[in-house]
């Protein structure tokens, strides 16, 4: 069976918990004067010989 395909209350949720994840992450990091760090790792990365 194939997956069914996702609706648009689906990606403007994502779009939205997203926004919410930057929103955290700004809150987190502030006053500092870095940069925020957001990175999404899907999969580890093969060790370097």
């Amino acid at each position: 069976m194939s997956e069914p395909k996702p609706t648009q209350a689906d990606s403007e949720e994502a779009a939205e918990h997203e926004e919410e994840a930057l929103d955290e992450a700004l809150e987190e990091s502030f006053p500092s004067s870095d940069p925020i760090a957001v990175s999404i790792t899907k999969e580890a990365l093969a060790p370097q010989r």
